[in-house]
């Protein structure tokens, strides 16, 4: 099946998709690294009116050390991720859950922030945020904002995020030195 039309942006800023956004008031849907959305649309589960590329947003796509905090920018690919000595050093259980998520394409093309964004249960970002109890920073018209992961995640495919709201960063307070996790899943077992 192929999706219902829809008109097509790739703005470069945040502000400029945060506009297109506002005029589709609701309407629009985010595209990240299209894992997710792209497979509901196929199956005409999404119909939007628009998708908003954010691929071209430079601006979303960083990691950095901020004390005790990593700040992953939400466009950041999870492949680079899965294989960054930041992470491996500040985030290993994230570093772990990386290497559980579908297989190399997904993870070339998945961002951190489309994950947690579409928020599925199974998904091992979302789980991995909770766990170590992250937060993200979301702007919007009213501006920017902070969630923690308890407050994100309402039910199954569905956040706090307003529909004209962006996610810009995830934070991850850094794993202590000394803490560390076991993995107990095998191949193909969901996250839980």
């Amino acid at each position: 099946m192929k999706p219902a039309k829809f008109e097509y942006y790739a703005p470069s800023s945040i502000d400029e998709a945060l506009a297109i956004l506002g005029r589709y008031d609701g309407e629009g849907r985010l595209l990240a690294g299209g894992q997710s959305l792209v497979p509901m649309m196929n199956f005409r589960l999404a119909m939007p009116k628009a998708i908003i590329d954010l691929n071209r947003i430079a601006a979303l796509a960083y990691l950095e050390e901020d004390g005790e905090v990593v700040r992953i920018g939400s466009m950041t690919r999870q492949r680079r991720l899965e294989f960054d000595p930041l992470i491996a050093a500040k985030l290993p259980l994230l570093r772990e859950a990386l290497r559980w998520v579908g297989h190399l394409p997904t993870r070339s093309r998945g961002t951190i922030g489309g994950s947690i964004a579409h928020a599925d249960p199974s998904a091992e970002i979302p789980m991995v945020l909770q766990t170590l109890e992250g937060e993200v920073v979301a702007r919007g018209p009213q501006g920017e904002r902070r969630i923690p992961a308890q407050d994100l995640f309402h039910a199954a495919l569905t956040t706090s995020l307003a529909p004209l709201e962006i996610i810009t960063e995830v934070r991850f307070p850094a794993m202590p030195a000394q803490g560390g996790f076991r993995n107990r899943r095998g191949r193909g077992d969901a996250a839980t």
